[in-house]
């Protein structure tokens, strides 16, 4: 899985947890970008915490 299909899901999946009842694929564009951005905050977020937590790992982005 690349790195745009990881966003993807992280964003569908943070969409779910709002728990609306619509359709993703019915959704407006804007929308979809602006969870799309969280779902980068949260990977950015997870990377720097592995960081803290074990300094010798390294990301790959």
């Amino acid at each position: 899985m690349n790195r745009d299909q990881q966003i993807e899901r992280i964003a569908l999946a943070l969409y779910h947890a709002e728990g609306d009842g619509l359709s993703w694929d019915s959704e407006p564009e804007i929308l979809k970008c602006e969870f799309r951005d969280l779902a980068r905050a949260a990977i950015s977020m997870l990377q720097e915490q592995a960081q803290v937590e074990r300094p010798e790992f390294r990301s790959a982005a």
